[in-house]
């Protein structure tokens, strides 16, 4: 009896000693797999690009992000080569989250190639004509207060030679945004009320100045045609349409995705602060898009390379820029950059504590677009230099 017991006991303790083992070889290699899913999230690289080139692009930006102090930033190159998606640094400097490839930034002013793309879709259904006072197509109650709006055309808007006053740079807005929580988004009509008092920058046509307030009243003018809002106008003519799913109007809809904190030097002290509780503006139609870098490579690819986004004629007139004597011209929504992006269209951003880019250099058929959540760097520079190292320059 107790020599069977003795045997059985002995059985029994081996069986447990390999379930034991086997349990343990599972945690083990469960680690080991962690470990490795960590290490791959952790260099958060997207690359059909030679494993050297992907390395020295990635290398760029980290050193980019820790010798310019940026918070973060997101990288995407594409070439008839191959294409690179990267990213560095963090989303948060409060709670240090790891920049993916896939988090969203406000991309600021480059928001005005949609409306104008928007604009354009409009004017392909007769519905707007370019060469006509604007007018013909703002509300009634807001006409009154644009001065020379009867002179003022649709294309004048577009390419910002239209002279008329802005209302960012006014004291009132200025002030009024010190108070305004996020909870309460600015309207386009609200906006547009602080330049009613302020007389025109130039007379129509006469020349080139950037002006916010172009888009605001193009947003106005959006709006009155479709009856609905210049979130939704976005949202049928071009986001459902590519299947831009990780793009949406800031304070007009659903969050969507992960986005990041933008910073900048608010007090001018040297120190980055946080805008994520600023609310200047956010949401309007001179700059109100969140978007991520897969989404405007999809956009910029639509547009600028298979050209299926807008007919042959409205990217013609997309595309009649308008000398800015800055170095750089403007087209309907669009910019020709110079150097050191020469010849490259697309558009810029800087605002709500990020900067923003997106540049299409037709002679090499390739797309680049950078996100960083720091405005207070020179990115079209960042731009050029990982240009240059796809070009081994």
């Amino acid at each position: 009896m107790n020599l069977k017991f003795l045997a059985f006991s002995k059985i029994l303790f081996a069986i447990v000693f390999v379930i034991s083992l086997s349990f343990a070889g599972y945690l083990v290699g469960n680690n080991i797999n962690q470990r490795v899913i960590g290490k791959s999230l952790g260099k958060q690289v997207m690359s059909n690009f030679t494993a050297g080139k992907s390395s020295q692009l990635q290398t760029l930006l980290n050193e980019i992000v820790v010798e310019q102090k940026i918070p973060g930033a997101v990288m995407y190159i594409s070439t008839p080569k191959g294409s690179w998606l990267g990213a560095s640094g963090v989303n948060n400097l409060s709670t240090k989250t790891r920049m993916k490839p896939t988090d969203g930034f406000a991309i600021a002013s480059m928001s005005k190639t949609f409306l104008a793309v928007v604009v354009l879709k409009l004017v392909e259904q007769g519905k707007i004509q370019l060469n006509r006072a604007i007018a013909t197509y703002l509300p009634t109650d807001i006409t009154p207060h644009i001065i020379n709006s009867d002179k003022i055309t649709v294309r004048q808007l577009l390419n910002h030679t239209s002279g008329v006053a802005e209302y960012l740079d006014t004291k009132k807005f200025i002030q009024a945004t010190a108070k305004r929580s996020r909870s309460q988004p600015w309207t386009a009509r609200e906006a547009i009320q602080y330049m009613y008092q302020e007389r025109p920058q130039a007379n129509p046509g006469e020349k080139f100045i950037y002006t916010d307030c172009n888009y605001i009243l193009l947003e106005l003018i959006v709006e009155n045609i479709t009856k609905g809002t210049l979130a939704q106008a976005i949202r049928s003519q071009i986001l459902k349409p590519l299947g831009l799913k990780h793009t949406f109007t800031e304070l007009r809809e659903p969050t969507i995705g992960e986005v990041a904190t933008g910073y900048g030097d608010r007090n001018k002290d040297g120190k980055l602060d946080s805008y994520a509780k600023v609310n200047d503006g956010n949401g309007l139609g001179d700059g109100g898009l969140v978007s991520t870098a897969e989404d405007l490579a999809k956009f910029a690819k639509a547009l600028f390379v298979k050209k299926t986004l807008l007919s042959s004629n409205m990217i013609k007139e997309m595309l009649k820029f308008k000398d800015t004597g800055e170095g750089y011209s403007y087209g309907l929504g669009v910019e020709r950059f110079s150097s050191p992006l020469a010849k490259a269209i697309g558009h810029s951003g800087i605002a709500y504590g990020f900067a923003t880019l997106l540049a299409y250099l037709p002679n090499q058929n390739t797309t680049i677009i950078v996100l960083l959540n720091d405005q207070n760097v020179d990115i079209k520079s960042i731009a050029r230099t990982g240009l240059e190292v796809v070009e081994n320059k």
